[in-house]
């Protein structure tokens, strides 16, 4: 599919703001500090989750409604008199297409990788939370083993599986920018 090499719709603007912004966040900062010396660190801390949330909800919102009002319009015909008069734009001011949206299995050196990691989180986590127990018992530390071997197993994964595609994105684009 080829691009529109004519559309001309406005994109995000740049995040701004004001000396009275910084003023307003300097003083919520001290409204939070005195909270949590009020409070305790821990209510503080949830509240500060909260409104994190909150805050990230009603931003995504917002650049949503934005992307989505910016979409409605259709794309400035070649011939529209508010279009500037910079060059025509072509193909090759693009980047190529990459292949990270199409679906792939991640293979066998992942699946390898992973069962390594969770060896080691078994023999490695297994072994100081039975010393960390001061009357271990053989259901306690078949749990703490197992326990171990999950969370080996899902780091593992995840660390080796990011770097898989991270390595095949910057071959990619290493290659491109070779032609």
């Amino acid at each position: 599919m080829e691009p529109n090499l004519d559309d001309h719709r406005p994109g995000l603007r740049p995040p701004r703001f004001s000396l009275a912004t910084l003023f307003f966040t300097i003083g919520l900062l001290g409204v939070l500090f005195a909270a949590m010396s009020y409070l305790g660190s821990y209510a503080t801390l949830l509240f500060i989750l909260f409104t994190l949330t909150v805050a990230a909800h009603v931003a995504g919102n917002a650049i949503g409604t934005q992307l989505r009002n910016n979409g409605d319009h259709p794309p400035m015909a070649s011939g529209d008199a508010t279009r500037d008069r910079r060059r025509p734009i072509t193909v090759q001011d693009f980047a190529p297409p990459s292949q990270l949206r199409q679906r792939s299995a991640l293979g066998k050196p992942i699946l390898i990788t992973t069962v390594m990691g969770s060896a080691a989180g078994a023999m490695l986590g297994g072994y100081e939370l039975t010393m960390l127990m001061k009357q271990p018992t053989l259901i306690a530390v078949a749990l703490g083993v197992i326990a171990s071997a999950v969370l080996g197993a899902i780091w593992t994964f995840a660390a080796s599986s990011f770097l898989h595609v991270a390595s095949g994105a910057l071959r990619q684009a290493t290659r491109d920018a070779k032609r």
